[in-house]
């Protein structure tokens, strides 16, 4: 059996957490248009309120503390070995290219001290009445029904639903020495940055 001094680390599993991530926030958009804003008592929404939060929770922090042990690992490693050399290039790279703080320029590894050292982590929600709702389409249909069986073209239309969704950003905030910190995290840069990194 071959022994190891230190954490093995799975590429491939952490970019599918990232993936995963990803999926989750993308998919809240999805589940919300199709249910009904006001009860949520659709059996997915139900779902999705019990596990939503623990999931990206989870996998923000495996992501984050995974990319920090490899960039552990890759700085102890001698300044004149190859792999160590690779990885510093393209970690350059993916500093340069993703900026994963929406006001704040920092590097991959420091986003991932944020993430990890967070004591507040709140996903945005953001409300919309653009008429994308699923309801909207049944009060249209409805409506433009009622228009044509009557003849009535002064028939109000209906009033788009207002229903909520999560963008693609994460709020975390923390304490460092005493003093509060605050940054905004977009996540889908953040899965691009690990994406590109770990390629």
């Amino acid at each position: 059996m071959q022994l190891f001094s230190n954490y093995l680390l799975d590429r491939e599993e952490i970019k599918l957490k990232a993936y995963r991530l990803i999926c989750h926030l993308y998919a809240n958009k999805e589940i919300a248009r199709h249910t009904d804003p006001d009860t949520r008592d659709d059996a997915i929404a139900k779902l999705e309120d019990r596990y939503f939060f623990r999931e990206i929770s989870r996998l923000l922090l495996e992501v984050a503390i995974a990319v920090r042990v490899l960039d552990d690992q890759m700085k102890n490693m001698e300044k004149s070995s190859k792999i160590r050399a690779s990885y510093d290039a393209v970690m350059k790279e993916v500093n340069y290219r993703y900026q994963c703080m929406v006001f704040d320029r920092m590097d991959l590894r420091d986003v991932c001290n944020k993430i990890i050292h967070a004591q507040v982590v709140e996903p945005h929600i953001q409300e919309s009445e653009d008429g994308e709702h699923e309801i909207d389409d049944y009060n249209w249909h409805g409506w433009s029904e009622a228009v044509e069986r009557s003849g009535d073209k002064g028939i109000p239309k209906p009033e788009p639903i207002k229903w909520k969704y999560l963008t693609n950003n994460i709020r975390l905030g923390g304490k460092y020495r005493g003093k509060q910190w605050w940054n905004l995290l977009e996540v889908p840069t953040f899965v691009g940055a690990i994406g590109e990194l770990l390629e």
